[in-house]
């Protein structure tokens, strides 16, 4: 695997703050930064246009928000027009250390046989064998372009939340393992940034009323899709949740608006609803 034949793509959406850093980081280490953005307000075209001006990234505008799946979909297809092999998926609040892709390369080089590939998220990194884990997030995933195909790509139904799991889910079922890299690493903040007791940090993340929405709602799709082929993996997933749950009574700055927001995802849940938040969700 060569830098040449990587294609990162990443999905922008109103991400003045961190999407250049982002982007910078990137470049020297892969063949082409495709920044796919899902309909940003008029404030981020100067910041979009300027990057479109950088050698070795290119920029597609969906003119609305598709949602991740969508957009990571676009980047599959710009892999394939550009003849790369390999998808390195991006969100715009993620930044890779300078050497994560060389771990990559080693990873592979060690292994040929590996076909999606995770980092380690803000710690140092280490040496070590690469590591089976049941599931990547979006951010980081290194995955062979042909498996994406043979996977049928990412489901757009989801709209966001979920996605990258659901993903993992039908990689492993396909046969392959996911594997976590611990010299690469990269940093990516989950939610919004807020001072919570240690104990706390790993069952609860600060998101809008609206993101509650389709984690309540995903959720419940993971389990119906999911359940009887990876039990283990959707029994943790709803623990989960249901954990975050209860404390966002206590450090939730709109628990009411939170909570409204999961009742309303499992409504639309149980009716069958899919794709973007109704406009009342906020």
């Amino acid at each position: 695997m060569t830098r040449e034949e990587i294609l990162a793509v990443v999905v922008s959406f109103n991400g003045v703050a961190t999407l250049r850093q982002t982007v910078e980081a990137l470049r020297p280490q892969v063949g082409e930064v495709c920044v796919v953005d899902n309909g940003s307000d008029a404030t981020s075209a100067e910041l979009l246009d300027l990057l479109e001006g950088l050698p070795g990234v290119s920029v597609i505008r969906l003119g609305s928000n598709r949602g991740i799946g969508a957009a990571l979909n676009v980047g599959v297809g710009r892999a394939r027009e550009t003849g790369r092999t390999w998808l390195l998926t991006m969100d715009q609040d993620s930044v890779v250390d300078g050497g994560m892709v060389a771990a990559y390369q080693r990873a592979v080089a060690n292994d040929p046989g590996l076909v999606s590939l995770t980092p380690k998220v803000g710690a140092p990194p280490s040496d070590g064998p690469t590591e089976v884990v049941a599931s990547a997030i979006t951010s980081g995933n290194l995955v062979r372009v042909g498996v994406c195909d043979e996977v049928g790509g990412y489901d757009e139904s989801f709209f966001i939340d979920a996605v990258d799991f659901d993903f993992s889910l039908r990689v492993r079922r396909a046969g392959h393992q996911i594997g976590r890299v611990p010299s690469a690493v990269m940093h990516h903040q989950l939610g919004e940034e807020r001072d919570v007791p240690p104990l706390l940090r790993r069952v609860y993340s600060e998101h809008s009323p609206r993101r509650r929405y389709y984690i309540s709602r995903n959720v419940l799709y993971m389990a119906q899709r999911h359940l009887w082929r990876s039990p283990l993996f959707i029994c943790k997933l709803t623990l989960a949740h249901l954990a975050q749950l209860v404390v966002i009574g206590f450090l939730d700055p709109r628990p009411l608006a939170s909570y409204a927001a999961t009742l309303r995802g499992v409504g639309d849940f149980l009716r069958q609803r899919t794709g973007p938040a109704p406009e009342g969700v906020r």
